[in-house]
């Protein structure tokens, strides 16, 4: 929508005139129907709030140039009740909506790699796209041994050169999943960034995607399932390059290839961990057309066994949830359920498995030929290493934690995988 028309500056000798009567200008807006309201926004910097219709209503009788009193009464005749537009025009100004005496009108924002975008997700590449996870999928019905397993990961002997070499392709692997989210985002225009975090002492990659609140639901789907079809190519990609070097036996870059494709896999499971606010959380938040079911369900959990000793205080009767929230929280528990169920099941089949062969690894190394014996001292610096990473280091950002809670030291994000990102 275009803002109004805006009027030439009062003469140092014209009087000014007062807020009621004056005329309120708007930088660029838009609008998208929700099932709760309607989500109105400003582009350029990305700030958006939903509105009932009445509130919309009202925002676009000024907008066409009413002033706030002519406004006040047309909203009175309309809707049969009062209304305070000046608190309503203060909560537009703190969202930016209102342009300011002198302001320019915001310009859209200059998009880059859109034109990437639309290749990237063009008819074409989702041709290439299907076929290289087809080829991979026929190679894992030919060849067992680059079926997913655990021992995978086990490249090679030295159980400290797995868990560097495992590690060192993390980063890589989380930046093309965000990867995938940015240029899709970029596809339709939305001005998303990718920046580098920290969650405790791990480096992360977050994507900012709150453009998307300013485009139609239907179009939002693509931007968040992306990064899931990003782990599914990369995955693929891993399958077909240790597929190369069959039949004669996987050389060292397959087996490297298979032992990052099983992390990726994790990460893959990992997105149906909904209760995580995943990329699949997100989805069917907007599928259900809600704005936070994981607060509104976890509140009304604590209202519902508020009587056990160890459930927190709720403000399930008090807060103020949207209405599809509170219609929906009730069973979207059965979906946090589910994702609780996903997690069981990727632990017991992926998860618990790697963790079994790491400790026979270890357990073979610590009993061979004593301190003399080369495979004894990679055991123990591989103990060591995995004692700095869930113990040391942890119990340090813990502590960093504290003391920037009192007030002596910078906050530290919180905690994190090495394979987790953030949307």
């Amino acid at each position: 929508m275009s803002p109004a028309s805006p009027t030439s500056p009062a003469s140092p000798a014209s009087p000014v005139p007062p807020a009621s009567s004056a005329r309120v200008r708007f930088h660029p807006l838009t609008f998208v129907e929700e099932r709760d309201g309607i989500t109105v926004g400003r582009a350029d910097i990305e700030s958006y709030a939903l509105l009932p219709e009445d509130g919309v209503a009202l925002l676009r009788r000024l907008a066409d140039g009413a002033t706030a009193d002519e406004a006040a009464a047309w909203y009175a005749r309309t809707f049969g009740e009062p209304v305070d537009v000046a608190d309503f025009l203060d909560t537009l100004r703190e969202l930016g909506f209102v342009r300011e005496a002198g302001e320019a009108a915001a310009e859209p924002p200059k998009v880059r790699l859109q034109r990437l975008g639309r290749i990237a997700f063009s008819p074409v590449l989702w041709l290439l796209y299907a076929a290289l996870i087809a080829a991979a999928g026929v190679e894992m019905v030919r060849h067992a041994e680059l079926r997913p397993h655990a021992h995978n990961v086990f490249f090679t002997s030295s159980l400290i050169a797995v868990q560097v070499g495992v590690a060192l392709f993390q980063s890589p692997a989380v930046l093309w999943h965000e990867w995938f989210h940015l240029l899709a985002a970029r596809r339709l225009g939305l001005a998303s960034r990718m920046s580098l975090g920290r969650r405790f002492y791990y480096v992360v990659v977050e994507t900012q995607l709150d453009g998307l609140r300013g485009v139609p639901p239907r179009r939002r789907y693509l931007p968040m399932l992306s990064g899931m079809l990003a782990d599914l190519l990369l995955f693929s990609a891993l399958v077909l390059v240790a597929a190369a070097g069959l039949p004669g036996g996987l050389a060292l870059p397959g087996r490297l290839a298979l032992a990052v494709a099983y992390t990726v896999l994790l990460r893959l499971a990992w997105q149906f961990y909904v209760f995580l606010r995943t990329d699949l959380y997100y989805v069917i938040t907007n599928a259900l057309g809600c704005t936070d079911p994981h607060a509104a369900t976890r509140a009304y959990l604590r209202e519902r066994f508020r009587r056990l000793p160890w459930v927190g205080p709720s403000d399930w009767r008090t807060g103020d949830w949207a209405p599809r929230d509170r219609a929906v929280a009730p069973w979207f528990a059965l979906v946090t359920v589910g994702g609780v169920t996903a997690m069981l099941v990727t632990v017991s089949l992926w998860t618990a498995p790697l963790i079994w062969q790491f400790a026979r690894h270890v357990g073979s190394g610590l009993a061979g030929g004593g301190t003399g014996d080369a495979h004894f001292w990679d055991s123990v610096g591989s103990l060591l290493l995995l004692s700095l990473e869930i113990v040391v280091l942890p119990l340090y950002a813990g502590r960093k934690r504290k003391r920037a809670a009192a007030g002596t030291a910078p906050l530290t994000t919180t905690t994190a995988s090495p394979v987790e990102e953030s949307q």
